[in-house]
C-alpha cells in the first residue's frame, strides 16, 4: 500500500531498570526519566506512558543527538526542546502511544544500535505492543538501521520526518510500514523525500506526508521541524500508525 498526501494546515527483558527522578502524572500519562543498563554504560531516556498504550515511539532526535534530559524532565538542549517528537509527546500520549525520547549515553554516545535495542526492551517488556522508531534529519538513518537490523519477527515500523541524505541501499532493506513525512517549504529536506520514498520498495506499507503552513520558530528549525503546525503533525502520524499498526493489521 502507498500513501501520498499534501495536506494544508487545516487537514489534518525483565525491567532492569534504574528509574532516576519522580514520576509526574500529566493527565492519563505518567512522565518518567528512566536510565538502562547498555554495554558498559547507561542510557537515559525520558518515557511518557498512557495507561495502556497501543504503541510504542521510539525517538531518536536529530541535530547532536543531545536532549539532555535532567534529574527533573526538562530537556534544556535545542533537541530537547525543538524536537517535534519531544515538543508533542503529550500529545502522542493522548492518542494512546507510550513515547520514548531517547538521550545520549552515560559514555557519550548517540543512536547506537546496543543502546537503542536496551529502550525497545525496556518498553516492549512493560506493554506487548508494536513499536515505531522515529528518526529524522541527522538521525534519518539510525532509524532506518535499526529497523533493517532489528529482527524480523518484531512488530515494528519506521517513521522518517524531514529526511536528510538517507542511503537508499539501506532503505530498500526495510520489510516493515514505512512512512516519510515532510514540510513542504523545507528546502533541506524536499530533495530527499522522493528518491527515499521510492527507495521503499520493500515495505509492507509505504506513506508520502507533505505538510503546509506554520511558521515562525527561527531558533527550532522553523519548517524543518514544523513549526507552528503541531496539531496537523502530530494527526498525520496518528492516522499512519493506526492504519498501519502491526498488531492491528
Amino acid at each position: 500500500m502507498e500513501i501520498a498526501v499534501l495536506c494544508t494546515p487545516k487537514c489534518l527483558v525483565a525491567l532492569v531498570a534504574a528509574a532516576a527522578a519522580s514520576s509526574i502524572a500529566s493527565g492519563a500519562a505518567t512522565t518518567t526519566v528512566v536510565d538502562i543498563p547498555t554495554r558498559e554504560a547507561t542510557q537515559r531516556f525520558l518515557y511518557v506512558r498512557p495507561d495502556a498504550p497501543v504503541a510504542n515511539i521510539i525517538f531518536l532526535p536529530g541535530g547532536t543527538g543531545i536532549l539532555g534530559i535532567a534529574n527533573d524532565a526538562s530537556m534544556p538542549t535545542i533537541a530537547g526542546r525543538c524536537a517535534p517528537f519531544a515538543r508533542n509527546r503529550d500529545a502522542f500520549a493522548a492518542r494512546g502511544y507510550a513515547v520514548a525520547l531517547v538521550d545520549q549515553t552515560s559514555d557519550g554516545k548517540i543512536r547506537q544500535y546496543a543502546d537503542i535495542r536496551e529502550v525497545v526492551r525496556y518498553v516492549h517488556g512493560r506493554d506487548n505492543v508494536p513499536t515505531w522508531i522515529v528518526g529524522g534529519s541527522a538521525s534519518t538513518m539510525a532509524a532506518v538501521d535499526f529497523v533493517v537490523d532489528a529482527p524480523s519477527d518484531e512488530p515494528m515500523g519506521v517513521i522518517i520526518f524531514s529526511p536528510w541524505k538517507p542511503d537508499l541501499v539501506r532503505a530498500a532493506l526495510v520489510r516493515r510500514p514505512a512512512l516519510v513525512i515532510f514540510h513542504s517549504d523545507d528546502a533541506l529536506s524536499v530533495p530527499f523525500v522522493d528518491p527515499l520514498f521510492d527507495a521503499l520498495t520493500a515495505a509492507s506499507a509505504k506513506g508520502r506526508i507533505g505538510l503546509a503552513g506554520g511558521g515562525g520558530g527561527a531558533e527550532c528549525g522553523g519548517s524543518h521541524l514544523f513549526m507552528g503546525i503541531d496539531a496537523d503533525f502530530v494527526a498525520a502520524i496518528a492516522g499512519f500508525i493506526d492504519k498501519n499498526n502491526p498488531a492491528r493489521r
